[in-house]
């Protein structure tokens, strides 16, 4: 429902704007066709099309330019070009354009019509998205757009929803011809150990990471509690870890972050210890928060009647990944990865 009404305002609004413009600010340009007629002297009423160096054919005239300027001023320089002609004392000229095709922009993405569109006046964003249709339900509010300005590409990134909650729509920007339009379609993709990993699409509110968690499932056995975030923002990645225990457990809606498309999260297998040697369950167990050595050898079913406490020892590797044995108290603290030897008691 948000989504809607946000499309449905930026509609209206680009109703307003369009019902207060006259058309008069549009430029002329090559495969525009416009009708002339000119007051009391029918016989001069015209209808050509702007040739691709910008002239249309006008009788009595011959060639003008027309290209680059507004109908309004076409109609001006017509007038005076009979009038310095001789041909008319007070020429009054009507110009219309019926038919807009100089300059067209492309509207691509996940729109409800996509295509190119003419633009029969001076156009924002809003206008050109409301004339698409709007953004459809896998769609985004990112839009970006793409520029050709004196030979060099330029490609900017707006977002609809910070316009609408911020109150920014003085920031719409406006469209010229052979703009293109893209309207990003909401796919994150969610990888790692999740019951349905896969790319997800906005559908019904789904925005957060928590959203996209739920649509795939869930965390899957065996996966971590901390998960990594890859946030794309303006050609730059971002990674995060975000502790989803806390998340959920504790309401951290801070770490609930939301996603655009290209987002991705990555949901790593839960950290194991190993535990050998004098126990009843030796193998491989995942590795609880904060658990302890003592916790970890009533994980393997305690130690066998051969074993000691006095004979426990740790095998962790360090930064630089050298193996270092550490003789631990049973309330010390095990890491990832450890591996428990408990020996056998010499008595």
């Amino acid at each position: 429902m948000r989504k809607l009404f946000i499309m449905l305002f930026l509609t209206l609004l680009s109703v307003c704007v369009h019902a207060n413009d006259n058309k008069q600010d549009y430029l002329l340009g090559a495969g525009d066709m416009v009708r002339i007629t000119v007051y009391g002297n029918p016989d001069l009423t015209t209808e050509t099309r702007v040739t691709s160096s910008g002239a249309i054919t006008f009788p009595l005239l011959g060639e003008v330019m027309v290209g680059g300027v507004t109908p309004g001023e076409a109609e001006k320089k017509i007038a005076k070009a009979l009038e310095e002609g001789g041909f008319l004392k007070q020429a009054q000229i009507n110009f219309v354009v019926m038919q807009f095709q100089s300059q067209m922009v492309s509207v691509l993405g996940d729109v409800y019509k996509p295509g190119r569109y003419s633009l029969d006046r001076s156009s924002r964003l809003t206008d050109v998205l409301a004339m698409a249709g709007g953004a459809t339900a896998n769609g985004s509010e990112i839009v970006t757009i793409t520029s050709a300005r004196d030979g060099k590409s330029e490609k900017h990134e707006y977002d609809l929803r910070e316009w609408f909650d911020r109150g920014q729509l003085a920031h719409n920007p406006a469209i010229h011809g052979d703009d293109i339009i893209y309207v990003q379609a909401r796919e994150v993709s969610v990888l790692g150990l999740v019951n349905r990993p896969g790319k997800y699409s906005v559908v019904g509110g789904v925005r957060n990471v928590g959203d996209f968690l739920s649509m795939a499932g869930g965390i899957a056995p065996g996966g971590a509690d901390t998960i990594v975030v890859s946030i794309q923002r303006e050609g730059k990645v971002d990674k995060r870890e975000i502790d989803i225990d806390q998340l959920f457990r504790n309401g951290d809606t801070a770490a609930n972050i939301e996603l655009r498309g290209g987002d991705m999260i990555y949901v790593p297998r839960q950290p194991l210890f190993y535990i050998y040697g004098e126990v009843q369950r030796p193998g491989a167990f995942r590795l609880e928060r904060k658990m302890t050595v003592a916790q970890a050898i009533s994980v393997g079913g305690g130690l066998t009647v051969r074993g000691t406490e006095r004979g426990i020892r740790i095998k962790r590797r360090d930064d630089a990944g050298a193996v270092q044995t550490l003789e631990p108290k049973p309330s010390d603290i095990l890491q990832a990865d450890d591996v428990i030897q408990v020996q056998e008691s010499l008595f």
